[in-house]
């Protein structure tokens, strides 16, 4: 929050200008900076211009040092001065020159049983990734994680919490990572929001390497997606699906009802994956393999309401959608 500056001949204050080449950053990023992660917090003076102290130049020459030995803004950010000076006076982790065959892959610390179980599963279809460490018990994180490099760090929580932020963070920092990418099944808007402002990727779990390696950046442009076959046409469309979910109500067996509820997912982002707007031809050919991601998961469950109907005794309405061409 900015604060008028009652006095400004008690102490050197600089405008955003001098306070950037002081500090060795381009104005442009200062101002970045300040508006997505509230680095500093500078005063205005009589005339509402802002002015930036000794203090605030210290912190963002600091941040700006840290930056560039690999440190992700987002986790250094919102650190206390003392906290930043002990990140400074530390030799650089994880920063040895890495050889060109190296330099070419795209480095993945992996956080949580599920994904690691994916990525175990999936890993010898993405050459471009190499997996510098899984950690399926994310209390042990911290300490599986210590000494190791990763370009990404990627973390799949059950529920997302205000108190996962921090932690994340540090987890990225403690490998190098330049940002994490955070997966969850239920999340509370202020933990997304707040992992956002850091520079970190938020999304809805299960996370695949395919979206690990897409949320990364530029550096994996080379990493190529499975490929899969077009998927088969809808066998029951909305209205059918919420047919059967009123039918199945009164099922002690829940699974109907679930499996309605994940056919109808499924169905809307296979949809939102067709339509969605395509910034580069990397961005379209991962958004038509989501899509068909999507249309496989949703036939395999199609199927399996079929098979649990059956075995209920729940008979099947008629689906109204016509035939696909």
């Amino acid at each position: 929050m900015q604060s008028p500056l009652p006095n400004e001949s008690v102490t050197p204050s600089y405008r955003s200008g001098t306070a950037a080449r002081l500090a060795g950053i381009p104005v442009a990023t200062l101002r970045m900076w300040e508006r997505r992660y509230r680095v500093v917090g500078p005063q205005t003076s009589a005339r509402g211009h802002r002015r930036y102290g000794p203090e605030d130049v210290r912190r963002l020459a600091l941040i700006k040092s840290l930056v560039d030995k690999g440190h992700p803004i987002g986790t250094v950010a919102h650190l206390p001065l003392e906290a930043l000076r002990a990140m400074s006076a530390e030799s650089p982790r994880a920063l040895a020159p890495r050889s060109p065959a190296a330099a070419s892959e795209l480095r993945l610390a992996l956080v949580g049983e599920a994904l690691v179980a994916r990525a175990q599963a999936a890993a010898e279809r993405f050459p471009g990734l190499r997996i510098a460490a899984m950690c399926a018990d994310r209390a042990e994180a911290a300490a599986q994680l210590a000494g190791v490099a990763a370009d990404v760090l990627a973390v799949e929580l059950p529920a997302l919490r205000e108190d996962a932020v921090a932690w994340i963070d540090a987890l990225a920092a403690t490998v190098g990572a330049r940002r994490a990418v955070v997966a969850y099944r239920f999340a509370t808007e202020a933990a997304a929001e707040a992992l956002r402002r850091r520079g970190h990727a938020v999304l809805h779990a299960p996370l695949g390497l395919a979206e690990v390696a897409a949320l990364a950046g530029a550096e994996t442009a080379g990493v190529a997606a499975p490929r899969l076959g077009p998927p088969p046409p809808p066998r029951f469309d909305e209205h059918t699906l919420a047919r059967l979910a009123q039918v199945t109500t009164a099922v002690r067996c829940e699974c109907p009802r679930n499996i309605v509820d994940l056919l109808l997912s499924l169905g809307a982002f296979e949809r939102y994956s067709a339509e969605c707007e395509h910034r580069s031809p990397q961005d379209a050919e991962l958004h038509r393999y989501l899509g068909q991601v999507a249309g496989q998961a949703r036939a395999l469950f199609e199927e399996a309401l079929a098979r649990v109907a059956q075995a209920e005794g729940i008979a099947l309405p008629e689906n109204r959608a016509a035939p696909a061409a």
